[in-house]
């Protein structure tokens, strides 16, 4: 992303973390995405469970789409590219080349992706731009939405088939989801980390990067309190601290 785009880079991304904390809240407050409670039914379908909801969504999925492949014609290639969800979109281009300073990592998040939207978006956003190195962060908002855990775990092996067969010897780095301020979600996060964790035997040139222990409150099943972005009461996306915590585990990959 060139810089004389960062302010309406900046601006795009308060607007679609706006839109997400508001469903997501939502969600918590009918407690869609708790699969331990009796009553859970997992969501199998594409979307949300709110159509309408979703379909403005992609409203914005779909101008983040527009202005990256303009992007991509004028860079052309790239060596590294993060994708996901807005955990890797709030990842601005500042924090970025704090973390890897002259490494030329691009950015193709896109906040509130799940695995099933990433899948559709990956070909011309992300691998059309030949990267050596692929950085996943993806399954959040899967969770988020209840959707079933077998239909997630399909979408991640048909997202990393697609890598493989276009870019066989690209090196794909896959982070868990870290921790939140949530307790649903933190209660079915490992478990779908636990299945992230045996990619690697799956997938040749794979790298798994566990996050969860060095973000995690040392007595409590959640984020640490100085990871936190209280400004904005925002309890499932960390603030600054957290991209050093990333850098800190990315970078001896690279």
């Amino acid at each position: 992303m060139r810089n004389k785009n960062i302010k309406s880079y900046l601006y795009f991304i308060s607007l679609i973390l706006f839109f997400q904390n508001c469903q997501v809240t939502k969600l918590f407050q009918k407690d869609h995405n708790n699969y331990f409670r009796s009553s859970f039914e997992c969501f199998d379908q594409e979307g949300w469970r709110e159509e309408e909801k979703f379909q403005k969504y992609i409203g914005f999925w779909n101008v983040a789409r527009a202005n990256y492949q303009l992007d991509n014609q004028k860079i052309g290639s790239a060596k590294i590219v993060i994708t996901g969800n807005s955990l890797v979109h709030l990842f601005t281009p500042d924090l970025i080349e704090r973390e890897f300073p002259a490494k030329g990592v691009i950015n193709r998040g896109i906040g509130g992706d799940m695995t099933e939207t990433l899948l559709q978006r990956i070909e011309l956003d992300v691998l059309n731009l030949s990267p050596s190195t692929i950085i996943l962060e993806i399954g959040g908002n899967d969770l988020i939405q209840g959707k079933c855990l077998s239909r997630i775990q399909s979408n991640v092996i048909s997202l990393l088939d697609k890598i493989r067969n276009k870019l066989p010897k690209t090196k794909i780095i896959f982070l868990s989801i870290p921790p939140t301020d949530v307790p649903n979600l933190n209660a079915i996060v490992p478990v779908y980390n636990s299945f992230l964790s045996t990619l690697p035997s799956r997938y040749s040139n794979l790298v798994y990067i566990e996050t969860w222990q060095e973000m995690r409150d040392p007595n409590l099943p959640t984020i640490k309190e100085e990871l936190i972005r209280k400004e904005i009461g925002d309890r499932i996306h960390f603030n600054e601290n957290g991209y050093s915590i990333w850098g800190k585990l990315i970078r001896p990959h690279l």
